[in-house]
């Protein structure tokens, strides 16, 4: 048996299970494709195994990644929410730069990418169907947006920059 196999063999069964946690067939299918890379890499051990010991091991770590994902959208969603409520509450302040301000400090290509997510709420997967690119590539750009904000954020003066370092520095 070889890794084609077990992907005709469990496919559809470990897509009935993702989709079971995830409630999306997009989410769903990188699931699946995630865990057969994870088999790729660990083919030796796996082809040792007996028929369920396989099962089970495709499950867990469609499982695993599963709630990995899921935990990370969690805290990027708890500081964009630290985020939005400490920039309404500096806003009246006026010492808050606007959200086009914070964008400027990105890459013109992630811009949009970051303005649907964190101004518009969409998560990965509806971006990268408006936007016609990869759920991975959008979860890319964001996370080097990310980055590049805490970079430019660091060198900035203290007093620019103090609400994002201090809603950051919680997570």
């Amino acid at each position: 048996m070889n890794i084609a196999n077990l992907y005709e063999e469990y496919s559809d069964r470990l897509t009935r299970y993702a989709i079971s946690l995830s409630r999306s067939l997009d989410r769903a299918d990188d699931l699946v494709q995630e865990t057969f890379v994870r088999a790729l890499e660990h083919s030796g051990d796996l082809l040792r195994m007996n028929r369920y010991q396989q099962e089970a091991w495709l499950k867990r770590v469609l499982r695993n990644r599963f709630f990995d994902e899921e935990r990370a959208n969690r805290r990027k969603q708890q500081l964009a929410q630290r985020l939005a409520s400490h920039m309404l509450r500096q806003d009246s302040a006026g010492t808050l730069p606007d959200f086009d301000a914070v964008l400027d400090l990105i890459p013109l290509e992630h811009q949009q990418v970051f303005e649907k997510r964190f101004r518009l709420g969409m998560n990965s997967t509806e971006i990268s169907q408006d936007l016609g690119i990869s759920a991975g590539t959008v979860r890319y750009w964001l996370h080097q947006s990310i980055q590049c904000l805490r970079v430019a954020i660091s060198q900035a003066p203290q007093k620019e920059s103090s609400w994002i370092i201090k809603s950051s520095s919680k997570t």
